[in-house]
């Protein structure tokens, strides 16, 4: 919970006053690392995507062209903070590798295994968005590297994001 506050006062006599603010959790900014997972966010809520990333070897996230209609690109950060990066460390690719032997007198064998590998890289990058309107949009990233040739191995993640309209409460 993040807590701020401001006090002041002077001389005896005086009136004192003293304002606390809270910013509820569910307020706090939304954070997303699993492209599998859609992601629902409101008209006005920022959220953001995370995603491990080494900078230093000139690697980074760079966003597809969005739909500016539904969704507002807020800007994108590193960090380093350890909570972050066991939670970004914990996004994984699998990869599926099958092998077929063709054996002398008709027999085959085949064989499947699926291999996890975790992406273990030494910062996060955030990258923040905002719901502009209602409706359905997705968010494509990829991993280039500054002045690196284009590749087409280049890893790809895709978030599909639900805006849905801002409720209001009113009293009567």
């Amino acid at each position: 919970m993040l807590l701020a506050g401001c006090s002041g006062g002077s001389s005896a006599g005086s009136d004192e006053s003293t304002t606390t603010s809270t910013v509820d959790p569910a307020e706090a900014t939304a954070t997303y690392v699993d492209p599998a997972a859609p992601i629902t966010t409101t008209v006005g809520k920022e959220f953001a995507i995370m995603l491990p990333a080494d900078p230093g070897s000139g690697w980074r996230w760079v966003l597809a062209p969005i739909d500016n209609s539904r969704l507002i690109a807020l800007g994108s950060h590193f960090s380093d903070d350890p909570d972050l990066l066991l939670k970004a460390e914990s996004a994984t690719t699998t990869s599926t590798t099958t092998t077929t032997r063709v054996q002398a007198g008709n027999s085959t064998t085949s064989s499947t295994s699926a291999t996890t590998v975790p992406a273990v890289l030494p910062l996060v990058q955030i990258i923040s968005f905002a719901g502009r309107a209602a409706g359905p949009a997705t968010i494509s990233l990829s991993y280039n590297q500054i002045a690196g040739a284009p590749q087409a191995e280049n890893k790809v993640v895709t978030f599909t994001v639900q805006v849905v309209p801002a409720t209001t409460t009113t009293t009567s």
